[in-house]
This record gives structure tokens, C-alpha cells and sequence, in this order.
């Protein structure tokens, strides 16, 4: 075996894994949007400019199939519109509805609280420190598999 210390890093991930579970709270029984169409709604919602299905595959890194999927289902919904894209008539842009902004309002602290008891129980510094490596660590890992895919 090339690490003999495997079990404590499968230690971590299964730490890792319980934090994800923790952290990032899935749909409440009942509700009518699922969390991979609410991370696409937040993400639409603040983006300073309309985003393309493309732009948010990236960004969550999924494949546009699975966007394709999403932007169907909320856009049945009227929290979503596509804006067609005037030199490409295959292509489109997502932006937000009022009806979306308004689901965004009704819904986000549901999603968001794991976040704000974190923040109040670490602190602010704390708190922007473990972010800042998470996004270090998001960064080795996307690199990582770029690499594995050329």
C-alpha cells in the first residue's frame, strides 16, 4: 500500500463528508424545489449579469446536461427566464423572475442558517479563515482534474 496512514485520511473524509451534511441543508419535506435547483436559483440571483447554462455548469460544477435539466424545471416554475442571446441563436442567458426572487426571499435563511450558527459559533475570523482554505483547497482539486481530463 503507498499510504500506510490511509485510515486516518478516510478519517477526514468521512469528517468532510458529515460537514457537507451538516453545512448544506437538503429541501424540507413538502417543498417543491430541490437544493440543486436552489443552488442554481442563488447563483442566477447574484451574479452581477444574466449567466449562460455553460457559465453555471462551471460554477457547479456539473455537467450542462444536469443544468439543462434544472433550467426545464425552474423555469415550469417562473422562477427562471432565458434570455436568447441576439449573436447566437442557439444560446441563451437565465435570469431571474420576480416570482424567483421572491421564492429566494421565502426560502434562504431555511439554507443559509448551518452558515450563520457557524459564523456566530467560530466568529468572523475564524469563520472567513476556514472559507479562505476551502477555496484554496477547491482550487488544488479543480486543478487536479483538469489535469486528469487533458
Amino acid at each position: 500500500m503507498k499510504d500506510k496512514n490511509w485510515i486516518e485520511i478516510v478519517k477526514k473524509q468521512t469528517e468532510l463528508r458529515h460537514f457537507g451534511s451538516m453545512a448544506i441543508r437538503k429541501a424540507q419535506k413538502g417543498e417543491h424545489i430541490s437544493a440543486q435547483e436552489i443552488d442554481l436559483l442563488f447563483r442566477a440571483a447574484y451574479a452581477r449579469e444574466a449567466v449562460t447554462p455553460g457559465q453555471l455548469a462551471v460554477a457547479m460544477g456539473v455537467r450542462k446536461t444536469v443544468i439543462s435539466r434544472l433550467v426545464e424545471q425552474l423555469a415550469a416554475k417562473q422562477y427562471i427566464e432565458k434570455e436568447p442571446v441576439k449573436t447566437d441563436k442557439r444560446s441563451y442567458k437565465l435570469r431571474v423572475t420576480d416570482e424567483g426572487k421572491k421564492e429566494i426571499d421565502r426560502m434562504y435563511y431555511y439554507y443559509l442558517n448551518p452558515l450563520y450558527v457557524l459564523k456566530e459559533g467560530m466568529g468572523e475570523d475564524r469563520f472567513e479563515e476556514l472559507f479562505e482554505l476551502i477555496f484554496e483547497a477547491n482550487q488544488i482539486l479543480a486543478e487536479e482534474q483538469t489535469k486528469e481530463k487533458e
